[in-house]
């Protein structure tokens, strides 16, 4: 017979560990484990809070009934350790059963080890959770030091395992649950235990597990290497060799606990230290199922996860088991074992997304309403809607063929195109003038206006021969623009009308021919009647030369009718007797020399320089998203698809297609060429975010990725389209209502927005637009996450990295918006909302919001369905409508549009 060096108890010399404390008697190298070393000193078994029925040695310190302190009735010995004694005590004072641990004599003579004491209550204190015994104080009595404690009335896991051999796998699987809840409390509070086992857990009598005695636990920056302390057989590999104790070690030995219970028998048994290493390292883990078959395949491979030899190949906390134990969530298992969840995953997780029938019909009202207030405020707010051209193009390019005629030119066109223009230096001209509210109630009956209309002809073909990438939206191939083709070929004519059609410019390419005796003075009346310009209201000056071929040229000073403080000059000029030259001069014609917003200039900075650290950093995930499996190829694939087929009809329903093939041919060249680019972007972008995204925010992924594969039904891609088409309604109306709200106050009206005007020449190019958003939409939504991803990076903080990713969201929205001021509150709200959206309802709702908003950029919105462009507006609320109607059917789940109201009556 030999003593335990711990706590003194007879020992069988065949035996391995003690009977009664569990500690390591002796290994093959003779490195006894003394009394004073500190894994000996630390010693909790049996479990402080066992059951009265306990056994309990013959010697104790105090006999049932002492009273101590004139407070604590001691009731029972519940037992004895290499730490001393536990009884149960009743607190008079408070009322309550309570455990009290006293120490030994030889402990507490030791300064430091009982300064380690009272280090034990201030760490056990800062944990406060239903799976961890409660520690109160650390008390003097009458000489003797006790700690004193929560008390419970249970039986230690270590005995329940001795008494009944393995427990039911959905016992194990529950007390799991228990234990990791218990952990990721102290773990929570940086508080280590290092001394986790089946002594010192309490199975109390309702079944719940509790986790005792951290006598040894030390908070985690204060563990160092040297700081060897725990029963042996429940030590992880990494500290038998030195290395500190961490939450990986702790889960080490979770992983041991659950191991026996699963079993009934430990993991490993050596008969020394060195054979404990030995096994360790030589011998793995054996399948639980072979010992049980009740074993759930989801608790054996996270119990075998955490008896990993390798710290980092275990769980990152104890959230991550439990969240990977039957029953958990499977997404909340991977973001906290710090890996990167399946898409199959992601579109698994999270809510079913399923709506109240109240919520989405509060949902549908909100957007239909927003909808026609947007329609409302466009009248007031927008260029279009404050001086909508009373003309249609078809109008007005007849308007332009009749002029020609009467000027000397009434050849039919070979090809001929009308289009929309803005004169920003008009509105500039308006915005300087006064700061009178009135100041913009006159610009629909201001001439020229800022609205005209361009009219171009050739004898041939006119091609586009711009076939590059815009910086900002889409391309322009083989679109023909008031520039594009250039006028050089002879017989291309050149006018521009305002919007009733009156001229203001005209440019005739004219044919080379031999040198004619130049005709008689020109007769110039039939340009300026077509301008609207009376005779004696211009006064003749000296011309300059025109940039063109002619023999005679002309000019006159005046005012418009009306206008007596804006003043003008026309130039023209003829050949051969018919004009080739004409434009209307005011103080709005500036060089052509386009100034920048300043928020325009540091977006225009800031995108330059950013751009190449942006695509070095995509390239370079991309790269290691591709090596390590990652990527989500399927989804890639299938979302650059659908946007390759989006662009491409897109572009074409852009274009200006010709009869000459070989133009034809070249056209379909460039148009095929940058939708591969837009294609290759996407690709790259996906590739190279979505997994980060899929791994450090899954849930703004959950729609998206349901809709990716190809759950458009799903309730919850239908909730997503329904938030994001409220969200896109509203985005626009922030910036409406920042123009109408000052002129209902009689505040000095700010400019009226101009929006995209390219579709009121022509409804092909607003199902441009609405086929190309898409694309727009979703480089915005995966370049936030590139943003915030960046700002994480630099920052650290998320609160600061989402604040910092809005300030560039904010300069980068005003080249979109036209925001001139440097801080602007109706962008700053605009930014809000958008990046609120993105990060509380997801991916799928910002990308759909953004697409509305677009949209409704690019619609002349009117609520007179009888102007010529209310199909602009009609087709645009229809596919609104159609994704209110789509979001809001599919977002109820299957459910009554009328809740239970309709069944009831039914009833």
């Amino acid at each position: 017979m030999i003593s335990c060096p711990a706590c003194s108890a007879p020992q069988d010399t065949a035996g391995r560990y003690c009977a009664a404390c569990g500690s390591l008697l002796h290994d093959d190298n003779a490195t006894s484990l003394s009394p004073s070393s500190p894994a000996a000193s630390t010693s909790h078994a049996p479990a402080p809070h066992n059951s009265d029925t306990a056994s309990v040695h013959k010697e104790s310190r105090f006999i049932p009934g002492t009273v101590l302190a004139g407070r604590y009735r001691l009731v029972a010995l519940l037992g004895r350790g290499g730490m001393g004694e536990v009884y149960r005590a009743d607190d008079t004072r408070l009322g309550q059963t309570v455990a009290l641990k006293f120490l030994p004599n030889t402990v507490v003579r030791d300064a430091a080890v009982l300064e380690r004491f009272y280090a034990e209550v201030r760490i056990g204190r800062q944990v406060s959770h239903p799976n961890v015994c409660r520690l109160y104080d650390l008390i003097e009595i009458e000489g003797h030091h006790c700690l004193s404690m929560e008390y419970v009335d249970g039986e230690d896991l270590s005995s329940l395992l001795a008494r009944i051999g393995r427990l039911p796998a959905d016992k194990v699987v529950e007390i799991a649950r228990d234990l990791c809840a218990g952990l990721a409390a102290a773990h929570d509070k940086g508080v280590i235990h290092r001394d986790l086992k089946p002594a010192n857990i309490m199975v109390d009598g309702k079944g719940r597990a509790r986790i005792t005695d951290f006598g040894i636990a030390a908070l985690a920056e204060e563990i160092d290497s040297q700081d060897f302390a725990g029963t042996p057989a429940y030590l992880a590999p990494e500290l038998l060799s030195g290395q500190p104790a961490s939450i990986r070690s702790d889960l080490y030995a979770l992983g041991l606990v659950l191991y026996e219970a699963c079993t009934g028998k430990r993991l490993f048994d050596p008969r020394s230290l060195s054979e404990l290493k030995a096994l360790q390292e030589s011998t793995g883990p054996a399948s639980l199922s072979s010992s049980a078959r009740d074993i759930p395949p989801a608790l054996e491979r996270i119990v075998l996860r955490c008896l990993d030899r390798d710290p980092q190949a275990r769980p990152a906390s104890a959230h991550a088991v439990m969240a990977a134990l039957p029953g958990g969530d499977p997404l909340q298992a991977a973001m906290a074992a710090g890996e990167t969840p399946s898409p199959a995953m992601v579109a698994a997780a999270g809510q079913s997304g399923e709506l109240k029938p109240a919520l989405a019909w509060a949902y549908l009202l909100l957007a239909l309403s927003g909808m026609f207030l947007v329609a409302w405020l466009s009248a007031q707010s927008t260029i279009i809607g404050r001086m909508a051209p009373p003309k249609s193009p078809e109008v007005l390019a007849e308007k332009a063929r009749e002029i020609l005629a009467t000027l000397g030119y009434p050849e039919r066109p070979g090809d001929s195109e009308g289009l929309f223009t803005l004169d920003g230096e008009f509105l500039a001209l308006v915005r300087g003038q006064s700061e009178s509210p009135e100041r913009w109630e006159t610009l629909a009956r201001a001439r020229p206006g800022p609205l005209h209309f361009v009219y171009r002809q050739s004898p041939g073909e006119l091609v586009a021969l711009r076939s590059t990438i815009r910086g900002f939206g889409p391309g322009e191939a083989g679109r023909v623009t008031e520039n594009d083709p250039p006028s050089v070929q002879p017989g291309m004519i050149d006018l521009r009308l305002d919007s009733l059609g009156r001229l203001l410019g005209l440019q005739v390419v004219a044919a080379a021919s031999p040198a004619i005796a130049a005709a008689g003075e020109p007769d110039w009346q039939p340009l300026l009647d077509a301008a609207g310009l009376p005779p004696e209201a211009l006064v003749a000056v000296t011309p300059e030369a025109a940039a063109v071929a002619a023999d005679h040229w002309a000019a006159w000073t005046g005012h418009y009718p009306g206008q007596p403080d804006l003043a003008f000059r026309i130039e023209a000029a003829a050949l051969r007797g018919k004009p080739v030259w004409f434009e209307v001069r005011g103080p709005w014609a500036k060089p052509a020399k386009e100034e920048l917003s300043a928020p325009q200039r540091i977006a225009m900075w800031t995108v330059l320089a950013t751009s190449l650290l942006m695509w070095i950093t995509i390239g370079s995930l991309v790269r290691r998203n591709l090596r390590q499996g990652r990527s989500d190829l399927r989804g890639a694939w299938r979302l650059t698809g659908f946007l390759l087929a989006t662009t491409l009809v897109a572009q074409l329903l852009r274009a200006n297609h010709v009869a000459v093939l070989l133009d034809e041919m070249n056209l379909m060249i460039n148009i095929i060429a940058q939708v591969v680019v837009y294609g290759l972007i996407i690709w790259l972008l996906y590739v190279a975010l979505e997994p980060i995204a899929r791994r450090r925010w899954p849930l703004l992924l959950v729609g998206w990725t349901r809709l990716l594969s190809g759950r458009w039904r799903d309730p919850l891609v239908g909730r997503d389209v329904l938030v994001g088409t409220v969200a896109g309604i509203a985005l626009p109306l922030v910036l409406h209502l920042a123009i109408v709200v000052p002129i209902w106050l009689g505040l000095p009206a700010p400019a009226p927005r101009s929006q995209i005007i390219t579709t009121l020449s022509g409804s092909q190019h607003l199902l441009h637009f609405m086929l190309w958003s898409p694309f727009a939409a979703v480089i915005i939504g995966f370049g936030t996450l590139l943003g915030l991803l960046i700002a994480r990076a630099l920052v650290g903080k998320a609160w600061l990295a989402v604040a910092l990713e809005g300030v560039a969201l904010y300069f980068c929205f005003a080249v979109f918006t036209g925001i001139t001021e440097i801080w602007s509150l109706p962008g700053a709200v605009f930014t809000a909302i958008y990046l609120l959206v993105i990060l509380r309802a997801g991916v799928l709702a910002a990308v759909v919001g953004f697409y509305v908003f677009l949209v409704l950029e690019a619609t002349p919105l009117v609520l007179d369905f009888s102007a010529w462009h209310a199909d602009r507006t009609l087709a645009t609320m229809a596919l609104l409508l159609a994704l209110m109607v789509f979001g809001f059917w599919h977002s109820l789940g299957g459910k009554s549009p009328f809740g239970s109201t309709l069944q009831d009556g039914e009833r």
